[in-house]
């Protein structure tokens, strides 16, 4: 062979042993990078603290592996229904100046998760002790503590092999659906939540019913599917159990509500706190119509 030659097939020989070990560097790269990535063996499977099929904003900000999730195009979160991100049992709820009305939940082999500014007392819709799944609504977004005036859930995953109060420096990267979320600086523009395994049902509380509307809770003792209105609504298919009405509409008249129902005959509800609720009759009405108006004959 001609020294030409030769040295054509040495450098022939040379890039493809080159390509083969970049191939090899590359693929050792990527297993690494997606090894990291994946969830620790034992990690719950935890989902978005929010209901099913909604879409959420998630900023890592300077504090990651922490989160803080608004909704989808940021505004009007404040008020929406956190539920807990996995089943587990309520190890602490407090007040911290900085974390404002703060929720942790344990949920088996060391791993915790933690919740901020939530907008109710801590205790006001689960206890220490309670047990949740994923259809626990645990509080509301809100802004308490060092939020200031930017309602949202600032979110922690942590993982502690023993005791049942965590703090911040037990933090670690936070996945949802086995997918991480992670990294200084970090935005995630539209998450989707898969936070469905069991029906979320919103309790019967005046809070879940917002200012200058009238609610209606669908299943016996006030749980299950909320209908709300602010206005007149000609027609609903919405069932009713239990009803709130929330003093403080803006139409002229509009401190009480008459509503008519399928089976016949109407309701007159009264704002306030102790006649602005009312007990259907057993096996629960259909709405045909809401209507604002004066005082209730």
């Amino acid at each position: 062979m001609s020294s030409a030659r030769l040295r054509t097939a040495l450098l022939t020989f040379l890039m493809a042993l080159g390509l083969t070990l970049g191939l090899g560097a590359t693929t050792a790269g990527a297993t690494a990078s997606a090894e990291a990535a994946a969830p620790p063996a034992g990690k719950p499977d935890f989902q978005l603290p929010f209901a099913c099929g909604t879409k959420w904003q998630l900023d890592t900000w300077d504090h990651t592996p922490a989160l803080d999730n608004v909704k989808e195009g940021n505004p009007g979160s404040d008020g929406l229904p956190v539920y807990a991100s996995a089943p587990g049992t309520v190890s602490a709820a407090y007040w911290n100046n900085g974390s404002g009305n703060t929720l942790q939940i344990s949920h088996g082999n060391g791993w915790f998760t933690a919740y901020y500014h939530l907008q109710e007392a801590p205790d006001a819709y689960v206890k220490v002790g309670s047990q949740v799944t994923g259809a626990t609504q645990i509080g509301r977004v809100g802004k308490s503590g060092a939020a200031g005036d930017w309602a949202h859930l600032h979110y922690e995953q942590r993982y502690l092999a023993s005791g049942t109060f965590t703090d911040e420096t037990h933090r670690k990267p936070v996945h949802f659906g086995g997918v991480e979320y992670s990294g200084a600086g970090r935005q995630w523009s539209s998450v989707t939540s898969g936070n469905c395994a069991q029906p979320q049902t919103t309790p019967y509380q005046p809070w879940n019913c917002p200012n200058g509307s009238v609610c209606f809770f669908s299943e016996t003792g006030g749980k299950g599917t909320v209908c709300k209105t602010d206005r007149n609504v000609p027609a609903s298919a919405c069932g009713l159990r239990k009803s709130f009405f929330n003093n403080g509409h803006p139409e002229a008249g509009g401190d009480h509500v008459y509503v008519s129902l399928t089976e016949g005959g109407t309701s007159c509800l009264h704002h306030g706190w102790a006649d602005g609720r009312g007990d259907f009759a057993a096996g629960g009405r259909t709405i045909k119509a809401v209507t604002w108006g004066g005082e209730c004959p």
